[in-house]
């Protein structure tokens, strides 16, 4: 049963009617749905061919070479997600007096574990591939147990109902992570050429697939224009919020972590499963469709949000290169943009630590430390 809208409010005051938005269109959101699966099984596979099968069956015939510092992100990545996001969430939903529906909305979105929209952004800013999608596919795993908690824990203040955990729906990520990749990295194992072709697709087609998201999402959702300035305000600083957080925490002098590391521990925890959190909000409230279009506000708004930070991002980083030359390889001259792809395993003692030393912040890293 749904509380009172004034329970769990900070100031106590009555907040405004929550907004609604016009239900879309069935058979656009399922088209919309397949168009997802196919953009993220490209990016995937893609993202796959970036990884050296060779590398980690190197590190897994021997373990103590692993660099425990790639642990480190991933357990910095768990503690974002699970720990601090779904507090953040919390605290925007009372702080900007979200009406009970929205404020739901909002905790879901924030317990959610990180979304594959990081792993292309990750790769298009450089990041440590590798880390990205270990990261990713931990969160996803975990939130199968974190997920029930968080929203238990959190939801008290606007709702007794129970929420229900798509297993099906994380599982199905699961394995659009793992299989594409694994392919990925056999295609690059037996054909190298053909993988450069194919991340060259892949980051083209992540770049078409995350634009068309971004308009997808306005057809489908157009009133989401006509939401409460409070909405947005929240569906905007989540992202940002979370990014930075990540990014701090990974700074740390005593972690000793890359620059690269850094910006992909950031984009991943500044990046929550959307489609996760819709079908956790449609499973919940499945016999309470009356509340639905209120429930799905802060979602809808977010999505669109993160396709435009995650570019934004993406281009100031992209321009900032360019401006320091750093966008070049100085032995070779061309672009370095697919070379930065850590691995699990200490670089330097795997004979690949000319990848890392043409990281010029990197290297910078390393010197002050």
């Amino acid at each position: 049963m749904v509380q009172n809208t004034t329970e769990g409010n900070v100031s106590g005051a009555t907040p405004p009617p929550g907004p609604r938005m016009v239900p879309p269109n069935p058979q656009l959101i399922e088209a919309f749905n397949w168009f997802n699966v196919a953009v993220v099984t490209a990016i995937m596979l893609a993202m796959g061919c970036t990884l050296k099968l060779r590398e980690l069956i190197r590190v897994l015939k021997q373990p103590s070479q692993i660099d425990r510092r790639f642990f480190v992100g991933v357990a910095i990545g768990i503690l974002c997600q699970f720990i601090v996001l779904p507090l953040v969430g919390f605290g925007l939903a009372h702080a900007l007096q979200y009406s009970s529906m929205t404020a739901m909305g909002a905790l879901v979105v924030s317990c959610c574990p990180g979304g594959t929209t990081s792993n292309i952004l990750t790769f298009w800013n450089r990041g440590d591939v590798a880390l990205s999608v270990t990261m990713t596919t931990v969160s996803t795993v975990l939130a199968m147990g974190m997920m029930p908690l968080n929203l238990w824990l959190y939801s008290r203040s606007w709702t007794h109902d129970v929420a229900v955990v798509p297993y099906k729906e994380i599982v199905t990520t699961i394995a659009m992570i793992l299989i594409p990749v694994t392919v990925g990295m056999l295609i690059k194992y037996w054909f190298e050429k053909l993988a450069k072709v194919i991340v060259t697709i892949g980051s083209v087609i992540g770049l078409l697939g995350i634009t068309t998201t971004f308009v997808m999402s306005v057809i489908i959702n157009p009133s989401m224009f006509k939401v409460s300035w409070n909405v947005w305000v929240g569906a905007l600083l989540l992202p940002i919020i979370g990014g930075v957080l990540g990014y701090g925490i990974s700074c740390a002098p005593f972690l000793q972590l890359s620059h690269s590391r850094r910006r992909t521990i950031a984009l991943e925890t500044g990046v929550q499963h959307v489609t996760l959190a819709v079908a956790i909000i449609q499973l919940t409230f499945a016999k309470k469709k009356q509340f639905l279009s209120e429930l799905l506000v802060f979602p809808m708004l977010y999505a669109p949000f993160l396709v435009v930070l995650g570019l934004a991002v993406t281009g100031v980083f992209r321009l900032w290169l360019v401006a320091t030359g750093q966008n070049k390889n100085p032995a070779t001259g061309e672009d370095k943009f697919a070379e930065n792809t850590e691995t699990p395993g200490n670089l330097e003692k795997n004979g690949v630590a000319n990848i890392v030393a043409m990281e010029i912040d990197d290297e910078v890293h390393k010197n002050r430390s």
